[in-house]
């Protein structure tokens, strides 16, 4: 007997699914449920006449409506479910014992993505919406987050993965990647944005590269030793040492000390000292100038070399300053341009 096409037997197993199951809560006329109860007997003789041809999908119709009633997803229409199972029913994907979806771990990548079914029938949708997972080595999808069993898994040992933008023709097709490897299974999906669709090829070829121990590990820079007294050693070879490029200063002219970061306000000034003590006897405070200092701001004190200055305060004395007196003038005054007034 001659054989039935498989995409002839898959249409007529839609067409029994649809007028049993997907308009048996319509409310149709007495004509439409006379038509469509005709339409059934004349599938059911069909199987009949080809139970080669039916056995086996037959028997695999009947185990899905028992699992149908004890599924574990949250939600989902009956034809969505039916069409679910037969999807892993025709792939054999489900290869590793059940897992949840919460169970996974070391999750590289999770997230919704739609699937694209492996053989689309013209009742059943090309694109099915479910939640990915790649764990380790493995690209789990469930209907959802919540499920308690995987729909399917496979391995990504030995697959490639890349974009195609050629899977759809909407707005999504740049979306779309896919998973290939020769003599296997070509997995194909969608994401929700090109960035997300991206970031899964990201993620996936990552993992491949890893099980193929390609990824380089990131190599110590080499750090540049730079040997100063080797080169000023070659300099000193190379070329004579002009000794007229070395300036004699003078014995009494010694650089000005930096100016201290913050500017003394000569409303915060000490006080003198108290009247308690006496200035003429307080020797070691007293100091001269030892070179001529002009004041650059008004805060700063000028003054003569010979000059006495009775110091007040060294508490600026980090900065190379003090705050002196000298004729009744008060004013920061460089400590390194006085020497003691009497030697004690």
């Amino acid at each position: 007997m001659r054989a039935i096409p498989e995409e002839l037997s898959t249409l007529i197993l839609d067409l029994d699914y649809f007028l049993c199951d997907g308009l048996k809560g319509e409310n149709l006329s007495k004509k439409a449920k006379e038509k469509r109860e005709a339409f059934i007997r004349r599938i059911n003789e069909v199987k009949l006449c080809f139970p080669q041809d039916f056995k086996d999908r037959s028997g695999d119709e009947e185990e899905d409506d028992e699992e149908e009633v004890d599924s574990n997803n949250d939600g989902g229409s009956l034809q969505s479910e039916r069409t679910d199972k037969d999807e892993e029913a025709c792939e054999g994907a489900q290869q590793s014992p059940p897992v949840a979806a919460q169970d996974l771990t070391s999750v590289f990548k999770a997230g919704y993505l739609d699937k694209r079914r492996k053989d689309h029938s013209f009742f059943g949708t090309e694109w099915q919406k479910r939640w990915c997972a790649l764990s380790h080595h493995t690209f789990y999808y469930y209907g959802n987050e919540k499920d308690k069993q995987q729909k399917g898994e496979f391995s990504i040992d030995g697959y490639t993965v890349k974009m195609n933008s050629t899977l759809r023709k909407d707005s999504k097709k740049d979306c779309c990647f896919e998973i290939t490897a020769p003599d296997k299974r070509v997995y194909q999906f969608c994401a929700s944005s090109v960035r997300e669709a991206e970031e899964w090829v990201k993620q996936i070829d990552f993992v491949l590269r890893d099980m193929t121990g390609i990824i380089p590990e990131d190599e110590e820079e080499e750090q540049e030793v730079y040997d100063d007294v080797g080169a000023i050693d070659e300099i000193a070879e190379s070329e004579p040492i002009d000794e007229d490029i070395y300036e004699e200063l003078p014995e009494d002219e010694i650089p000005a000390p930096a100016k201290p970061p913050p500017k003394v306000d000569p409303v915060s000034k000490p006080a003198p000292p108290p009247a308690a003590v006496d200035k003429s006897t307080d020797y070691p405070n007293f100091y001269q100038g030892l070179w001529d200092c002009a004041g650059d701001y008004p805060d700063e004190l000028s003054f003569k070399r010979g000059d006495p200055i009775y110091i007040l305060s060294k508490e600026y004395q980090n900065f190379g300053w003090w705050i002196g007196e000298k004729d009744g003038s008060i004013g920061i005054v460089p400590k390194e341009f006085l020497m003691e007034l009497y030697a004690i």
